[in-house]
């Protein structure tokens, strides 16, 4: 096994334990601020390609919900 497709079954453990509504948050932030987006197969492979995202997100999970932003700071409408 490859370590990029470690890393995706990884990613893809994590977003499958997320709730849907924080995963669909997540896609569309990230889609944001990436414009080119779609010119990857799927949303996996797009957050795997971008250097240390996984790391990123598995300390996020790690993460004290005490030490994280409130998320009607991060976005007002949710």
């Amino acid at each position: 096994m490859t370590t990029q497709t470690a890393e995706r079954q990884e990613l893809q453990r994590v977003i499958d334990t997320w709730p849907d509504s924080r995963v669909a948050a997540l896609l569309d932030f990230v889609k944001s601020l990436q414009p080119n987006a779609e010119e990857y197969d799927n949303d996996t492979d797009y957050l795997m390609s971008i250097p240390g995202m996984a790391d990123k997100i598995k300390a996020g999970l790690n993460t004290p919900l005490a030490d994280c932003v409130p998320l009607s700071e991060v976005w007002p409408d949710v």
